[in-house]
């Protein structure tokens, strides 16, 4: 039976610190949770209300607690009905093996962060390299925003000018989302190397720009006033034309 201490430790969860300090994420959602359990992921805790059981009896054996008690720990304003722990993974030396890799400059916003890693692997691309300020990957938005590709797209934090400096040095074409840049559409290089997308609020920054070896922009169209496109919209349109 679970205590009232656990269900306190899977509440502080929602907190980056005791995420951090324990080591643990969490899974909340049916697809979200199958999908961790065909994962490498290790599950340390899985909880169901009696509700979903009824909705889904033949869902792999798990903790039977009480919908007061799932809203406790859950993140969410209507529960799923489920709820899974998850260890945190060590990061391990970075080794890329997409022919694409998506890079990501300070991504801020959390739904932006775990559609772009969606969006990356639809279209093939297994290896995410992050900035050291991006939104945390274990936030409770970003894996939900995931939808499951967490579980299968290997994503690293780095130093990413540093990483970037020797990449561009080992030869490897880095290619930059900018307002300034050659059309995307036009665009005749082969879809290797890196593909850096920027901040929402200052895009590609200053010390990542000298990396940078082309410039690419998705062109205005109609005269648009438009300062910008969103960083996940605009991955999305760079990376599907990119690998077509």
């Amino acid at each position: 039976m679970i205590t009232k201490n656990t269900i306190k430790q899977i509440a502080s969860l929602r907190q980056q610190k005791f995420r951090k300090e324990l080591g643990l994420f969490v899974v909340e959602g049916r697809k979200m949770v199958e999908e961790l359990l065909h994962s490498s992921f290790e599950t340390v805790g899985l909880y169901v209300t009696e509700d979903f059981l009824m909705d889904h009896p033949s869902f792999p054996s798990a903790e039977t607690i009480t919908k007061v008690q799932m809203e406790q720990m859950s993140g969410q304003d209507t529960p799923p009905g489920i709820l899974a722990v998850v260890k945190i993974p060590q990061q391990i030396e970075i080794k890329t093996h997409s022919r694409l890799v998506l890079a990501l400059d300070g991504i801020a916003n959390p739904g932006n962060m775990g559609t772009l890693i969606r969006t990356a692997e639809w279209f093939g691309i297994h290896d995410v390299i992050c900035s050291t300020d991006c939104v945390e990957l274990w936030n409770p938005k970003t894996v939900q925003a995931t939808m499951g590709s967490l579980f299968r797209v290997k994503v690293w934090e780095t130093d990413l000018p540093a990483y970037l400096q020797q990449a561009k040095k080992d030869g490897k074409n880095i290619y930059g989302a900018l307002l300034e840049g050659e059309n995307l559409f036009r665009l005749q290089a082969k879809a290797e190397g890196i593909l850096v997308i920027g901040s929402e609020s200052h895009g590609i920054r200053t010390d990542v720009l000298p990396c940078i070896t082309h410039p690419i922009t998705i062109p205005r169209v109609g005269g648009s006033i438009t300062e910008s496109l969103n960083a996940a919209v605009a991955g999305a349109i760079i990376i599907a034309e990119m690998t077509r």
